[in-house]
């Protein structure tokens, strides 16, 4: 019922007659890219389509309804969405996977030729037009000098790096080509490169990555590192790298370099062969394969480039310590992924979590279940001020505010990242923002009525002993302004954060039904629809409402974001039933639905407290709703995306502030959220290493309402980025939105 739950049990699916195993309550797409499938994928929550496939025979549950996004013709070849697609037993798919890149004759400039070891030489080229392939693969190579001969060598650059592109050079005794670059100096000369080739490349997984590397073979592992670098992937890694001497290793600095500054895990080994006259060496000794024991992890993926008997070792060695042939990819051009391991194998992918043992052990578990209370406990303290009247509710908002700020800024950032044995308790606790945001708004009703809503005044009054109509009746206008501000902050936090996580477990029909009614409280239960189905497909682009362009305001983007969202929810929810054959103008529409919930809650509040009550409530309605845009405004402002690209966590600004991630179920690891929005909030990385904001939320909303303070520290910050996160295309699309924004200079 609590969903993010699975049985023991698996199953298989075999994708363009490609056998995988799928373990239980998984999506094929996460199955796919766990097994090092090359699926066509972006979104992740069913919003954008990329993963589209054909159920060829078997059956799945959907976890979100595919009429969204899919035809009438193809809802009838059942096409179904990997993302969103549990197996129910064994399946089979068929998939349009990623295109051979096309293979292109470039010209070149030899600009810089260096010797990396006494028998390697490292070539770097500048390209005459740009070259697209893949971080693994090869080319084939040729100097004007040596007319006629050409060889094949592994890019040792990732892709979009200005057209420069380098190969590592090995001398082979008697080689013409390699002979020829190590005798002479080709700066200058004029080269061709034919590619890109092969089909060894990094393949798209959250599984550590095992990189072994041999000599040259060093090659399309930095092409592979430098690449995930480039993106800011938090991916574990682990490089083993073999060598005869000391004089054999190269590119260590850049490696420790790189060790030093990755996000996730970074473990670097060179062990040497051939060591014992060098009495200054003090690390591995030994082959590759001795090492491979100690350093193999369930569900790593292995890359293997290197000399032929070193990869045969390697890869029988890596099969009898238990890592399957599936998850093992070699440089000689083809891949080892063609086996399986059984529906029956042991569960590789799940991790055994001990229970606590001590008290200690104890109180810290707990404690990471109770911090999420911190959102129930500020609601719950608003209440209680609505109630009391008169500086009780300006003392309320001003402590809410200083509260989280400081917090934010003596508190310091939250990175932890629990494993929970009972995750069902933090889906009740989302379930529990309901029945705060509804004791809320009627104490904020209630604080504006000329009557006693429900009693509730005297109920009140007979428990605290104090007289609280009369407090109320002697209310100053401005605390009842005050009582507007802080009821729309507890819309925005109460309402909107868990119903934007609720509203994206489609799957849930209970905390789909939670999430709108938290969601109509600020009259955006057409959220629901743009967020997940429009949102998440087009962030970053300049076809989605909720991403702020440069040089916008907030003030300008509240307004229109707002309207371009519910014009994008009606457009999604009306195809949708145009593709089901359903009246758009009926119960049906979910958007309509969604109004009428909001007109409830309108009609509520009148009968309650009045037409001025009614006004009322709609006034902090549309403050709750307009905190939503300025979030989005913070979340993604000024950032571009190449839309044919999935979405990374560059794409997303971040903050891992502690009181903000507590009071906001880690919404504030927007970054992870948006490159994995199928991911619940309670696993949710920090990734540090992200773009970030100004300060956590509420610091951040308070800059984003000054426009010139805004503009003076973002401006900076934006053009930051280009130049530490956008790859090439990017970098283009940077440009052009400078100029729209009239950054010139």
């Amino acid at each position: 019922m609590f969903g993010w739950s699975s049985n023991s049990a698996g199953t298989t699916a075999t994708i363009n007659a490609q056998p995988i195993r799928v373990l239980a309550g998984e999506t094929l797409l996460t199955a796919a890219l766990r097994e090092g499938v090359d699926f066509p994928h972006s979104c992740r929550v069913g919003g954008c389509a990329t993963c589209k496939c054909r159920l060829v025979e078997g059956q799945v549950r959907e976890l979100t309804e595919s009429s969204y996004l899919l035809s009438e013709e193809e809802l009838a070849q059942r096409t179904i969405l990997a993302c969103q697609s549990v197996p129910i037993g064994p399946v089979r798919i068929e998939v349009e996977q990623t295109k051979a890149l096309m293979v292109q004759e470039c010209s070149a400039t030899v600009v810089a030729q260096e010797a990396l070891t006494h028998d390697i030489q490292r070539l770097r080229l500048q390209l005459g037009a740009p070259l697209h392939y893949k971080p693994g693969q090869f080319a084939q190579i040729s100097v004007d000098s040596m007319p006629g001969v050409t060889r094949s060598y592994s890019f040792a650059t990732a892709p979009d790096t200005n057209g420069v592109v380098e190969f590592f050079v090995r001398r082979v005794p008697g080689g013409t080509f390699t002979e020829h670059v190590h005798s002479h100096s080709l700066v200058g000369q004029m080269a061709h490169v034919h590619g890109p080739l092969g089909q060894f490349w990094l393949r798209e997984s959250e599984a550590p990555a095992l990189f072994i590397a041999g000599g040259s073979g060093l090659a399309p592992v930095m092409a592979m590192l430098r690449s995930m670098q480039a993106q800011r992937l938090a991916r574990a890694v682990t490089v083993l790298f073999g060598a005869r001497t000391q004089a054999d290793l190269y590119l260590m600095d850049e490696l420790r370099a790189m060790a030093a500054s990755w996000p996730g895990q970074f473990r670097l080994l060179p062990v040497l062969s051939d060591a014992q006259g060098d009495s200054t060496w003090t690390g591995a000794r030994g082959l590759v394969t001795e090492q491979l024991s100690q350093l193999v992890e369930p569900g790593m993926h292995a890359y293997l480039c290197g000399p032929p008997a070193m990869i045969d070792a390697a890869s029988a060695h890596l099969q009898q310590v238990g890592l399957p042939k599936g998850r093992i990819h070699a440089d000689r051009f083809t891949t080892l992924h063609d086996v399986v391991a059984p529906v029956n194998a042991k569960n590789t992918a799940t991790e055994n979590i001990a229970p606590p043992q001590s008290l200690g052990e104890w109180v810290a578990a707990l404690w990471h279940y109770l911090k999420f209370f911190l959102f129930h406990v500020e609601g719950l303290t608003v209440a209680a001020a609505l109630f009391a009247g008169g500086g009780w509710i300006t003392l309320a908002l001003v402590g809410f505010n200083l509260f989280s700020t400081f917090g934010d800024m003596l508190l310091g950032d939250d990175t932890s990242t629990p494993k929970y044995r009972h995750p069902w308790v933090l889906t009740v606790q989302l379930w529990m923002a309901l029945p705060v945001l509804l004791l809320i708004c009627f104490a904020a009703v209630w604080s504006v009525s000329a009557g006693d809503p429900l009693g509730a005044g005297a109920l009140l009054s007979q428990w605290t002993g104090v007289d609280l109509l009369a407090a109320r009746d002697a209310t100053h206008w401005g605390h009842h302004v005050s009582a507007l501000l802080v009821t729309g902050l507890m819309i925005g936090m109460v309402g909107t954060i868990p119903g934007h996580e609720l509203t994206h477990r489609t799957w849930e029909p209970v905390s789909l039904w939670v999430g709108r009614w938290l969601l109509a409280f600020s009259f955006d239960v057409g959220f629901a629809i743009e967020h997940v189905y429009g949102h998440h497909r087009y962030v970053s682009t300049v076809n989605d409402p909720a991403t702020a362009p440069r040089g916008r305001n907030v003030y300008a983007h509240i307004v229109i974001s707002t309207v371009r969202g519910n014009i994008s929810a009606w457009k999604i929810e009306a195809s949708r039933l145009q593709r089901r054959g359903l009246a758009v103008l009926s119960w049906h529409n979910a958007y309509l639905r969604g109004l009428g919930m909001s007109a409830v809650l309108v009609a509520a509040a009148w009968v309650l407290g009045g037409v001025w009550a009614a006004l009322f409530f709609c006034a902090c309605a549309l403050w709750g709703k307009a905190l939503l845009e300025i979030v989005n405004y913070m979340e993604h402002y000024g950032i571009v995306r190449d839309p044919a690209q999935p979405v990374q966590p560059r794409h997303s600004w971040n903050t891992n502030k502690r009181i903000s991630s507590w009071a906001m179920f880690n919404l504030t690891r927007h970054s992870h959220h948006h490159a994995q929005g199928e991911v619940p909030y309670q696993d949710l990385q920090p990734y540090p290493n992200a773009p970030m904001m100004i300060g956590g939320y509420l610091t951040t909303i308070s800059v984003a309402m000054i426009p010139p303070l805004w503009h003076r520290l973002m401006t900076p910050k934006v053009l930051a980025w280009d130049r530490d996160y956008a790859n090439a295309a990017e970098r283009e699309l940077g440009v052009q939105a400078n100029v729209r924004a009239g950054w010139v200079g």
